[in-house]
């Protein structure tokens, strides 16, 4: 599984994931108010009958002329009995922080309501009664319900993963059978682009008379050559090459690509200046080679007719200068990335910048860009961090 592809599958299990948190998270909610609500009610029925039983002994009591013997087992809940003066009588209260003033008073750990009788019997004022287990309720009711939720957000979250293979299987295949077909084309291409070019190298060496034709076949070939390039990097991309890392001197690999590009630009009237010092890096030569093929054939793309382009080596720094359309801060953002093209003007795959940024990524080379829409732009390179002293 490639890069974009692992990143489809993670933004796909996510934003599922994610809804089904959302909606779960609204029923969640929905169901626990709705179990508070019917426990609060089951609670105060119970507080209410059991200060119903309190108060109806004591009555019987004080009826039958007798003396009110409290007896805890004989009710439901915890029960304390106070005077008027609110001084506790008698009482089984675990908690004795009581309001008075309030009928209902729940706390996080217990619930008491108080009732005060319309005259004291027995000296007796208020009936209180205790609820200790509301609070164990909603505490169990929250555990039981973040269990379920944290279960079933795993559960979701590995059907969304299969759901997601299973969608992403017929696409992947038919991404593989056009991958193996760019593959498979690109190699294909090889063989006839480089015998093309021996072709016309050939045939200046012979000094055949047509220089105009001579030169429109080279430009071409040369184009596909450079077409061929991006394809094989992006086609075989996925394979490991035991790629050589050695010293060389960048300013030949430089005038080899101002060279090679040399007929492209001479085409559009596109004028390429140099001013080079030796500067000798530590590095893969193919890459090097790539990093200033495609930066010098960026530039000719979105260069001006009857322009110049200034390649500058000094001070371990690369400066890759054309006056054409420029780009856009907005634009600069995105532009290193793949398939991204400030305009479409130049034509091109959206690939050069692309292999550009993933070689200054592998070396740790710094790459900065100074351009504004139709000033032109300059990119740089610090080869700093792979300049070999010997």
């Amino acid at each position: 599984m490639n890069q974009d592809e692992k990143k489809a599958l993670i933004s796909f299990i996510t934003i599922y994931t994610f809804s089904a948190f959302v909606l779960m998270s609204i029923i969640a909610l929905l169901y626990y108010n709705k179990a508070v609500s019917e426990k609060t009610s089951m609670c105060k029925n119970d507080l209410k009958s059991t200060i119903l039983a309190v108060e109806m002994d004591i009555m019987k009591n004080q009826l039958d002329h007798k003396i009110y013997q409290f007896n805890p087992k004989h009710y439901k809940l915890n029960v304390g009995l106070f005077s008027a003066n609110k001084h506790p009588i008698i009482s089984n209260l675990k908690y004795t922080n009581i309001n008075f003033h309030k009928m209902l008073d729940m706390k996080p750990k217990r619930v008491h309501m108080v009732k005060q009788l319309s005259k004291p019997i027995q000296g007796i004022a208020y009936i209180v009664t205790e609820d200790l287990r509301m609070p164990k309720q909603f505490l169990n009711l929250k555990l039981l319900i973040t269990t379920t939720i944290l279960a079933s957000m795993i559960f979701i979250a590995f059907i969304g993963y299969l759901l997601s293979k299973l969608l992403l299987k017929p696409v992947k295949e038919r991404v593989a059978q056009l991958d193996k077909f760019i593959k498979d084309s690109t190699h294909e291409i090889n063989t006839p682009v480089t015998a093309l070019l021996m072709s016309v190298s050939a045939l200046k060496k012979k000094g055949i008379k047509e220089e105009k034709l001579l030169r429109h076949i080279s430009i071409s070939s040369k184009l596909i050559a450079n077409t061929y390039n991006t394809l094989a990097h992006v086609s075989f991309k996925d394979i490991t090459h035991d790629e050589e890392i050695k010293r060389f001197d960048l300013k030949k690999e430089i005038l080899k690509s101002v060279t090679f590009f040399k007929e492209i630009a001479q085409a559009k009237k596109i004028t390429i200046q140099t001013n080079l010092s030796s500067t000798y890096v530590h590095m893969s030569q193919q890459d090097g080679a790539k990093l200033i093929n495609n930066l010098l054939s960026n530039a000719i793309k979105y260069s001006h007719t009857k322009s110049d382009i200034s390649v500058i080596l000094k001070n371990n720094q690369l400066f890759v200068q054309d006056n054409g359309i420029g780009i856009s801060e907005e634009d600069q953002k995105e532009i290193l990335k793949r398939y991204k093209r400030a305009s479409d003007l130049g034509g091109g795959f959206g690939i050069g910048l692309d292999i550009v940024n993933a070689i200054c990524e592998k070396y740790k080379l710094k790459l900065t860009i100074e351009s504004k829409p139709d000033h032109g732009s300059i990119f740089r390179i610090d080869f700093s961090g792979v300049v070999s002293t010997s």
